[in-house]
């Protein structure tokens, strides 16, 4: 019986340390923060934590060359989802902008929103990342971002659907 009690605190214990507020070393307790169409958008990793970025599973953006910070609202089968890829040669203090996607020049950084409550296929138009802090002995990052994104980007005239605003990020990347 004593063991049966050791290892439910143990497990209790262990699930009090994954809260949904993430690490402490988030000044608002979230990994990422943003606002989208206006909504608050609060997430971390879908593990939970801003503990470490997620493993890059694109090939377009390889893992060797470039760090994954994924934001996903509700944990691991969680929407919407903020995906923010950082060129490892680049994680620098700066003003990073970008515009649509193309797979023959990837950029220094990128922003990718995933809404699957839409039936809208969106795509990036353009945006900003800011990174404010690198502390590479901790290997934590932080930042802002901002970006918009549209049905087609190829078309001028296509509307956006989403604006993503006031957008902040920490996180311990690998």
């Amino acid at each position: 019986m004593k063991k049966i009690s050791l290892l439910f605190l143990a497990l209790s214990l262990s699930l009090a340390s994954c809260s949904s507020g993430g690490s402490d070393s988030s000044e608002s307790g979230w990994a990422m923060t943003a606002k989208i169409n206006g909504a608050t958008f609060q997430a971390n990793n879908p593990f939970g934590t801003n503990e470490f970025s997620t493993t890059n599973i694109w090939s377009y953006y390889p893992i060797e060359d470039y760090v994954m910070l994924q934001g996903r609202a509700g944990g691991t089968f969680g929407n919407p989802e903020i995906n923010i890829w950082l060129k490892r040669s680049n994680i620098a203090v700066g003003t990073y902008t970008f515009g649509p996607e193309t797979f023959d020049t990837p950029p220094s950084h990128f922003i990718d929103l995933i809404d699957l409550a839409t039936d809208d296929s969106e795509s990036t138009k353009n945006g900003t990342i800011v990174i404010t802090s690198v502390n590479t002995s901790t290997k934590i990052v932080k930042g802002t971002f901002q970006f918009t994104a549209v049905v087609d980007p190829s078309d001028p005239s296509s509307p956006v659907v989403y604006t993503v605003t006031d957008g902040t990020f920490n996180y311990k990347y690998e």
